[in-house]
């Protein structure tokens, strides 16, 4: 016989309890009621008690079913977010990066977005010993378990009541514009989406990201603008 795995065997018998003691005292109240004279003061009291546990059955199951099997989770805002990301030289020591990002309503509910944030972080170029402390630093026993690339810009939006919205399986496009300088060759490009008013299970407050790596073009020399060598 193939066993649950641990998990699955913990919520399993977590369903057998709330069943088992739901039944008990069901099946208690309704003998009391039964043997109890009609009319009279313990035999109402005895309905009002099984009315009590039957509410009470019935509350503890969809809590239970909320919290332990996820039943409910197609109501709770959700965001899936995707990013594109493409990049151009401009100028002579420029490059120009421009970032899309596609908020996709994944849940039942309309989801409104209250702040956001894009940030571009530098992978490529760094030295060897920059890149061997940020690993070390990530992947430490305290650490983070991501790698922290220098950042070089970043834009934060804090938005009005209303202003993105996203209803169930629609999408949402939002766009980020960023100037850095030709040397840099590999960049991180990262972004939050966020509402502080969602939150699961009164911990923290929810947000949505999208992680994209782009390995920018190996620019040209270009002419001078007046064609003169």
């Amino acid at each position: 016989m193939r066993l649950l795995p641990g998990r699955s065997r913990r919520w399993v018998g977590d369903v057998l309890i709330v069943i088992t003691v739901g039944a008990v005292l069901a099946l208690a109240v309704s003998g009391l009621a039964y043997w109890l004279p009609a009319g009279g003061r313990a035999s109402d009291a005895a309905g009002f008690v099984q009315i009590f546990v039957t509410a009470f059955v019935v509350v503890a199951g969809g809590i239970f079913a909320y919290r332990k099997l996820q039943l409910f989770r197609d109501f709770e805002p959700h965001l899936t977010v995707t990013q594109s990301v493409t990049s151009r030289a401009v100028g002579s020591q420029y490059a120009h990066i421009a970032v899309t990002a596609t908020l996709h309503n994944s849940s039942k509910v309309r989801v409104e977005v209250r702040e956001s944030l894009f940030r571009v972080h530098q992978i490529q170029p760094l030295s060897d010993e920059d890149v061997e402390d940020r690993y070390v630093e990530a992947f430490r026993e305290d650490g983070n378990a991501y790698i922290e690339w220098p950042i070089l810009d970043d834009i934060t939006r804090r938005l009005g009541p209303n202003e993105i919205v996203v209803e169930p399986g629609a999408d949402h496009h939002e766009t980020c514009e960023f100037i850095v300088s030709r040397d840099v060759e590999t960049v991180l490009v990262y972004s939050y989406f966020f509402n502080s008013v969602y939150s699961e299970h009164g911990q923290s407050a929810q947000g949505w990201t999208a992680t994209t790596v782009r390995d920018m073009l190996k620019w040209t020399a270009r002419p001078p603008v007046d064609g003169r060598g």
